[in-house]
């Protein structure tokens, strides 16, 4: 019982911090910009909602206020979530709005996104190899 109002505790607490992120998103950021693209309004809200829960359980562990397990629990899944945003969606929308301002790729924008991305992807492993942590040296 006390996992699902933990629970409860913090998905209201991350549909709060997507609206809050949507009305700064709205009223601040891009209160002037003309091209409203509704996707951009969306991960961008999402990722404002996951990094504030984020802090938001870094202050619960040093007050104590959600059981310890069901904490790390949320933390792992929003660890998980915020990654997969960060080196995946954002990354390929990124690609995905480049490819579309190119007249001839229009037709064939999702293959050359996810060209796009995958060069990415390959560019960020291969940035990581070096690291002391995972080298066999």
């Amino acid at each position: 019982m006390s996992f699902l109002i933990d629970s409860s505790i913090m998905i209201t607490s991350q549909i709060l911090f997507f609206g809050f992120g949507w009305l700064f998103f709205m009223r601040q950021l891009f209160k002037d910009y003309e091209v409203r693209q509704y996707i951009v309004q969306v991960i961008f809200s999402v990722t404002f909602a996951f990094s504030c829960t984020m802090f938001e359980l870094i202050i619960f562990e040093i007050l104590g206020v959600l059981n310890s397990s069901s904490r790390y629990f949320h933390w792992k899944m929003n660890l998980c979530v915020i990654l997969l945003i960060l080196v995946f969606m954002v990354p390929f929308y990124i690609g995905y709005f480049i490819v579309s301002n190119i007249q001839l790729l229009h037709k064939q924008r999702l293959l050359f996104s996810c060209l796009l991305w995958l060069t990415f992807m390959y560019f960020f492993w291969k940035l990581g190899d070096p690291f002391p942590i995972l080298s066999p040296n």
